[in-house]
């Protein structure tokens, strides 16, 4: 069966639907298309690619489907991720992203640690906090 009104196609990815498009896509499918619940008079809906734009999904009328503002934001969330997935694989694959890496150094050599002493101050040693000749004599 032929289409009595030719299929609108966008003339690029940013060009919204017009009135008439949206309504004609509403009549032909008045429910969401993600939750298949039906869309009641007055809810707000918007019109969704079913396969997204930045997944390969093209501007025209036979890819839209109306959907529930809140599950079309949903949806959205999720082309968006299954996107960015898809860049950072394909990126790691061709070498366009260098891997994740630490730099390993060798390390510090093991010292020998010194034999533990008495408690008592080393001959030959002055303590650390231990008052100076000079402020003796004061």
């Amino acid at each position: 069966m032929t289409r009595s009104v030719p299929e609108w196609v966008g003339a690029t990815d940013d060009t919204r639907a017009p009135p008439r498009v949206r309504a004609r896509i509403f009549d032909r499918d008045n429910r969401c298309h993600l939750c298949h619940q039906p869309i009641q008079v007055g809810q707000k809906w918007d019109l969704d690619h079913v396969k997204a734009l930045i997944n390969g999904g093209e501007n025209r009328e036979t890819n839209l489907r109306p959907s529930h503002r809140k599950c079309h934001v949903e949806k959205t969330a999720r082309d968006v991720a299954e996107k960015a997935k898809t860049a950072a694989v394909r990126q790691k694959h061709i070498g366009a992203s260098a891997p994740k890496q630490t730099i390993k150094s060798a390390g510090f050599p093991k010292a020998a640690r010194p034999k533990k002493t008495s408690s008592k101050i080393m001959p030959g040693y002055r303590a650390l906090f231990a008052p100076s000749d000079q402020q003796k004599g004061q």
